[in-house]
């Protein structure tokens, strides 16, 4: 039996206004080697009839329809069925460029790499945005990995997340996915990219960034549940935060102690970000601020910790934060009230700590 060479997983639930494009972008690749792997999540519109009609045109493609487990699940079932040397995931509203498969699959081949990664465009009806990582291109040995990408595995010093955390834009090498039991953790629903995104890097022999090739288009739709406040994002983001701990806490070739607080940091300016975009009252935004801040794993982060090197309104925000002052929070940045007079007077506090 002839095997493919790259196997496309498209997980799908409810994008019946944008799975042509996404699902055409594949079929138009200069290279055909691939097969397509259609995960049909339960969609209550028309994704799954338009999977099935794909399927009847093309052999390649194979659709699967299963109950709604979200993307986490969803992607896992790709791999499991999955028949190529390398995978690649896809969100079904994304779509890529035509070369993308031929120039990752042919350095890959190349270089005999377990991951490569590209750029991507950000992109919504009004604008498109070119996304690269703040990182050299080119290859990374295993002993270029650990002294470069070590130092930003969960997440960059200036919060922001790590070079591989959108796991779309990356070409994997199946049989190293298999061999060191990399997958999705199914009971997280918002971003499970980050978790398997760090454990590739630090498993990984080698690493190839095609920096300023920008093959992956990425649809944003602020309206998404990615993009709005609410308590199930929050407990995910908890719960991610453990799983990081558990995994990374006690490696024994690299301290990533400040990184998982630096994490757990980012998920709480993300989720407090969010409330000034929610529906409700002065007194539930309050309270959930006040939920937020005192958290014990939010209290956790200042434990011996030094504030990363970000601008003055982020060291701000992260004061408010560290002294639960929710009540300013919720005046300066819910109401967008932004003081800076109020930044001397935290920073002295901080001082006399």
């Amino acid at each position: 039996m002839v095997y493919p060479k790259v196997s496309v997983i498209i997980p799908v639930y409810n994008v019946e206004k944008y799975l042509n494009r996404c699902i055409d972008s594949v079929l138009k690749q200069t290279m055909q080697d691939f097969e397509i792997i259609l995960i049909n999540d339960g969609s209550t519109d028309k994704s799954g009839e338009i999977c099935d009609d794909y399927a009847r045109i093309d052999e390649r493609i194979t659709v699967i329809h299963k109950r709604n487990a979200r993307v986490a699940a969803a992607r896992n079932d790709g791999i499991k069925v999955a028949q190529g040397k390398y995978v690649i995931f896809i969100d079904s509203d994304d779509w890529i460029e035509p070369q993308m498969l031929q120039e990752m699959v042919y350095k890959a081949e190349e270089l005999k790499l377990d991951l490569i990664m590209c750029d991507y465009k950000k992109r919504s009806k009004h604008y498109e945005e070119e996304r690269s990582q703040p990182i050299r291109g080119g290859f990374f040995s295993k002993e270029d990995i650990q002294k470069e990408l070590y130092k930003c595995l969960v997440m960059f010093e200036h919060i922001e997340f790590p070079p591989t955390i959108s796991n779309w834009v990356c070409l994997f090498r199946l049989e190293f996915l298999i061999e060191n039991n990399l997958c999705y953790d199914e009971d997280i629903h918002y971003c499970e990219d980050s978790i398997l995104g760090s454990k590739v890097i630090y498993h990984a022999n080698n690493f190839y960034y095609l920096k300023g090739h920008y093959y992956y288009n990425y649809f944003y739709n602020p309206t998404s549940t990615t993009n709005t406040f609410n308590e199930k994002k929050w407990s995910s983001y908890l719960k991610i935060n453990d799983r990081l701990q558990d995994y990374f806490g006690n490696a024994k070739d690299f301290d990533f102690t400040r990184q998982i607080k630096i994490n757990m940091l980012y998920f709480t300016l993300n989720e407090l970000g969010q409330i000034k975009y929610s529906n409700q009252d002065k007194e539930a935004r309050i309270h959930n601020i006040k939920s937020i801040m005192e958290h014990p794993k939010v209290k956790g982060i200042f434990h011996e910790f030094k504030l990363p090197d970000v601008n003055w309104k982020t060291k701000m925000i992260t004061l408010m934060v560290k002294y639960k002052l929710a009540t300013l929070y919720h005046e300066l940045i819910v109401n967008q009230a932004i003081q800076k007079n109020v930044m001397p007077a935290l920073m002295k506090s901080e001082q006399t700590k």
